[in-house]
């Protein structure tokens, strides 16, 4: 194939043809120096509550260590550093939270270019940040800690996700969690496993937008995937390794499995609104016949 011929993508002509972009587009080596400072920051964070521990309780003793007993010297500090662990974590959601508010802002469904949107380039001064997310150690993530917790949902509505009540968030992990919360919707009583909720695509360095709709009650299932602009009806779920593609609806009371998926079983008589907290309450059993939709 003749290089004339090779169509050019948006990243290239933004940073090839750096001065044609309609924003500034920072060279590589601020890119560089952002990464690596960040990584500092993230090492001096992984740290900080053992050091500051270590110096609150100087000044506890006021450098004064030999008139105390060896029980004293050994539980003050000690004290001091397990107390420092939840100050570094409200610390480190504070600067997750704030960056992505200062840096992105609240993304609308759009079309988005490296070489005519600011977006792509603030994404990943974005993205750069994440390390500080692995203050404890061993580069896992805080939000593991927070796994099928209310926490995690304040997380997520933190960074602008609709997420009703009684929703349980990625009991067994995910990766990645929502990369775009602020375009997803998450209705009451639904359950998202170790499942993705994508709300962009990535072509040749643009990206495209859109939002995303999880109903009441339904469910994502281990290595599902729901694409940008797909939409779960009330009471669907999606089974292992099912994949729905953009723009496609699961409709309601249906189950979805194959990657892509295809039609799937589809529940004759679908739970109404409320049903499913009254069966688990009351202990009562209902027998729903399931057929294939043709």
């Amino acid at each position: 194939v003749d290089a004339s011929e090779v169509k050019e993508t948006s990243y290239a002509r933004a940073f090839g043809r750096r001065r044609e972009a309609t924003y500034t587009v920072l060279p590589e080596w601020c890119h560089i120096v952002w990464s690596t400072a960040s990584i500092s920051w993230a090492c001096i964070v992984t740290k900080l509550p053992i050091v500051a521990g270590l110096m609150l309780a100087q000044l506890y003793f006021m450098d004064d260590w030999h008139s105390h007993s060896v029980a004293s010297a050994l539980l003050v500090p000690s004290a001091f550093i397990v107390l420092m662990y939840p100050a570094a974590l409200f610390l480190v959601l504070c600067m997750d939270i704030g960056s992505k508010w200062m840096i992105i802002g609240r993304r609308k469904p759009g079309s988005y270019s490296w070489d005519s949107s600011s977006y792509c380039q603030r994404w990943q001064l974005y993205l750069s940040l994440a390390p500080l997310r692995s203050f404890e150690g061993h580069g896992a993530d805080l939000l593991d800690m927070f796994r099928g917790s209310q926490y995690l949902v304040w997380y997520f509505r933190a960074l602008g996700a609709r997420i009703g009540k009684r929703v349980c968030l990625y009991p067994n992990g995910a990766d990645p969690m929502m990369t775009e919360p602020e375009l997803v919707t998450i209705q009451d009583g639904a359950c998202i496993d170790e499942a993705a909720l994508i709300a962009h695509l990535n072509t040749q360095g643009v990206f495209t937008l859109n939002r995303l709709h999880v109903g009441e009650q339904c469910v994502m299932r281990s290595f599902s995937r729901l694409q940008q602009s797909a939409v779960m009806e009330p009471r669907s779920v999606l089974g292992e390794h099912t994949l729905i593609l953009p723009a496609d609806r699961v409709q309601e009371g249906e189950w979805r499995q194959g990657w892509p998926a295809g039609r799937g079983y589809v529940i004759a008589t679908p739970l109404r609104k409320g049903d499913l907290p009254a069966l688990l309450t009351t202990g009562k059993e209902e027998t729903n016949t399931v057929k294939v939709q043709q």
